[in-house]
This record gives C-alpha cells, structure tokens and sequence, in this order.
C-alpha cells in the first residue's frame, strides 16, 4: 500500500516547532550578587551612563535607588549579554531607560498603573519600575523559557512574570495595560510583526501607550560595525546605501529560531502603516542606544 500522505511543508515545520519553547543554550546560573552591593562609588560610569536622564546627583540619590533594589543581578549569560561582566553599568542603563520611558509616558498622560515589558529578557528594565516606584503593577514575558525561569526563581511574586511563544498570542485580559514596553524585540520580528502589534493594541486599555524601540534611519547612519557586517553579508543589495531606503527592510541570518533576523523601519513607514492600528505620537531618534522609540497611543 502507498502512503499518498503530502511531504512536510519545510517552512510549516519549522513554524510548529516555534510553538514549542524556545531554550537558550545557556543554562540558569547563579545571581552575580544583591543590586544593593552594587560599589556605587564608580561615579565617573553613573554620570557617563546617566546624562540623558538630566538628574544631578541629589535628586537622582543613587545609593537610595540602590538600596530600594533588593533583587539579584544575573549573570551575563542569562541578560542577553547587556554589559559583559559590567555589572553597575547593566543595572543603570535599566535605569536609565527607567527615567526615560517615566518621563515620556507622563508626558503624555500616563503616570501609574500596568506595565508590561514585552520581551523583557531578566528585568534591566522592568525590575526598576517594581523597586523604584509604588505606581506600576508589573508583569513581564519572554519567548526565552531560560529567561523566564531565572525571573521566576530570582523576583518577587509582584513582579508577574511569563513566557510567550513565537505566535502572536498572549494568556492576558482585553484593555489590562496603561503601558507596553517593548525593546530590541520588533527589531527582530519579520513574519509576524503585524498581528503582533494588534496582540499588543487588544491588551492596552483606551488611551494607553506602547513603547516600541526599532532600528531607523538614525541606526542607519551609524550603524555599529557587527550590525553593518550583517547587512553585508546577507542584504548586499542595501549594504552599500549611504541612506535607508523608505519602507521596512529584512536582514535574515538564520532560519532555525525565532531570533533570526534584524529589521529597520523607516519613519514613513512608521507613519503609514503602524498608523492603522495606533495614533503614532512621536518617534524619538536614539532613545536605546542607537534604536530609536515609537510612541503609539491606543486610541
């Protein structure tokens, strides 16, 4: 008897496989030590770190801000890496980003309420909205079942913490969220970019905001060089273009994980389709390093 059953779609396969988690290679490590034991006496880093936060040293009280933080630093291998074995400069560029994102929202009407960091890796940033402040309940969710299990051995119950999947489909309420965070991970979405903008529209309540970091035309001008190595290798026919071209653009480096690629967006593109499902407040050039942020209000 033949068997008439269809070969295997290659690229539906690999989609199934997205549903199971994804495990970083590797493993769960020790904390490093306490935030608190953090040797703030490196002031030459803070101040270097800090500038954008346009805090002197008596209102932004460090030590204070150290000794709220009692949650452990991870290791390097299980924070994507964020400042090597800098372990002071990992827990300030979160509060860096901390100030920043506060500053933005309440400019724009939101002060307090639920925050969820989308794609928030082990809390360098989301753990300071939980010590540095009573305003926000806190959740977070990674695709990376490593990152996930170190969040829920190592933070508090308060701190709410799960894991998605690579499909655009979170276990949250419809309107839970005053604000989305999202950083370095619609730098890295391709195929399924579109539903998962209106994955995060659903949970944000009326008037609520996303913040979303993508590489632009800033990060186009100056480019990092291991970035710039990739666009050779596998977008030839952009690597020699002085300026991004307008539209969004797709670098892919690997087909066998979610994590595959690097994607720049253009402001217009921003401006047109982003648009269709959000009001686009503003687009902040080098808001994360060389990634900029979209501000998107739900209307």
């Amino acid at each position: 008897m033949f068997d008439t059953r269809p070969e295997p779609d290659e690229r539906l396969v690999r989609l199934l496989g997205y549903a199971n988690p994804f495990a970083q290679s590797a493993p769960l490590l020790p904390p490093i030590c306490q935030a608190s034991a953090l040797d703030v006496r490196q002031s030459a880093l803070y101040r270097h770190i800090l500038a954008p936060s346009g805090l002197d040293d008596v209102t932004l009280d460090l030590p204070g801000r150290l000794a709220r933080d009692t949650g452990p630093i991870p290791h390097p291998d299980n924070r994507e890496g964020y400042n090597g074995d800098h372990h002071l400069a990992y827990w300030l560029t979160g509060l860096r980003l901390f100030l920043q994102i506060s500053e933005v929202a309440a400019r724009h009407g939101i002060d307090a309420g639920s925050l969820l960091d989308f794609g928030g890796s082990t809390g360098r940033v989301f753990r300071h909205f939980a010590y540095q402040s009573d305003a926000w309940q806190v959740w977070s969710c990674d695709f990376k079942m490593s990152s996930v299990q170190w969040n829920l051995a190592h933070f508090p119950s308060n701190i709410r913490c799960f894991q998605n999947m690579y499909f655009p489909l979170l276990p949250l309420e419809d309107r839970q969220f005053d604000l989305v965070t999202a950083f370095s991970v619609f730098t890295h979405i391709d195929e399924t970019e579109t539903p998962w903008l209106l994955e995060l529209r659903r949970i944000l309540r009326p008037g609520g905001l996303a913040l979303i970091t993508i590489h632009d035309e800033t990060t186009w001008r100056h480019m990092h060089e291991e970035l710039r190595r990739k666009i050779r290798k596998y977008r030839p026919d952009l690597a020699g273009l002085a300026d991004m071209p307008d539209g969004r653009h797709v670098s892919t480096w690997r087909t066998d994980d979610p994590y595959r690629c690097d994607v720049f967006h253009s402001a217009s593109y921003i401006n047109t389709n982003w648009a269709r499902y959000f009001t686009v407040e503003a687009i902040l050039p080098r808001f994360c390093g060389l990634q900029s942020a979209v501000i998107l209000r739900k209307p």
